[in-house]
């Protein structure tokens, strides 16, 4: 027990004697009269636990005066401001702010990792940099968010793929029903039909791809591009599937709207 813990009366010879029972210097510090309320109860203030575990007056001393320390002490950027501040304020707040939050110096200070194969979209991650940088994202911040998009967009293309699937089974349903046992041949032809129309257009491959995505399961654009395939390999649209016939055996796109499409004769 410490000095000042330790408060029984001394004998003759200058030694002092424990007392009878074993008392929390506490008790005998502060009378049974001061209490505190805890946790919706009253108790005696020597008995509340924050006091407690203290060993003795210097330990309470040096802890109140370490406390006493913190009083004052600038928190911008910690604390939140009040509605009335002013611009200035403001500003050494989010500087502050930026500053404990690791927040770089400017958009080229993010380095961004990206999922395993994924090559980066420079003009997306520009965008993306100045954008966390403007918002005070911290890099961890900035990664996280990075990641939870690269996440959605994975989960969106794989829901898309099957959705896509879907229509395709679909739409070969719908032409089964058509043409029976000559459904998956005839689509062929559709396909090189609009191949072929394309071609002509002047679309190069990515672009003739790209429709086909888009709209290649719609069943009526199938069942238009299954004739003009017919028209392809019959008459000699574009010479069939080979190449380009020569210009003068060559079926115009006017006779073909004109006679296989809208069912009239062309010139």
């Amino acid at each position: 027990m410490t000095q000042e813990a330790s408060i029984a009366p001394a004998d003759g010879h200058g030694a002092q004697t424990p007392s009878p029972t074993a008392r929390h210097w506490l008790e005998e510090a502060i009378p049974d009269t001061e209490t505190w309320d805890l946790d919706g109860r009253t108790v005696p203030l020597s008995a509340h636990p924050a006091l407690r575990k203290y060993a003795g007056v210097r330990d309470m001393a040096r802890a109140l005066a370490s406390a006493q320390a913190l009083i004052g002490r600038k928190t911008v950027g910690l604390a939140p401001l009040p509605g009335d501040a002013s611009d200035d304020d403001r500003a050494r707040f989010d500087a502050e702010l930026r500053r404990l939050t690791g927040v770089p110096a400017g958009p080229e200070g993010y380095d961004i990792a990206l999922p395993e194969g994924q090559q980066a979209d420079a003009r997306l991650m520009g965008w993306f940099r100045a954008a966390a940088h403007e918002l005070g994202l911290s890099p961890g911040q900035a990664q996280g968010l990075s990641d939870r998009y690269n996440e959605l967009a994975a989960r969106t293309a794989r829901e898309f793929e099957a959705q896509r699937g879907q229509r395709r089974a679909e739409t070969l349903g719908v032409l089964e029903q058509l043409w029976g046992e000559d459904a998956r041949g005839n689509t062929e032809i559709a396909r090189r039909g609009f191949e072929a129309v394309a071609g002509r257009a002047g679309l190069d491959p990515a672009e003739t791809r790209r429709i086909l995505d888009a709209h290649g399961d719609d069943p009526v654009l199938v069942r238009l591009f299954h004739e003009i395939g017919k028209a392809n390999q019959e008459d000699g649209f574009v010479g069939g599937i080979g190449g380009p016939a020569p210009r003068g055996q060559a079926m115009t796109p006017e006779r073909f709207f004109a006679e296989v499409v809208f069912g009239g004769k062309g010139e």
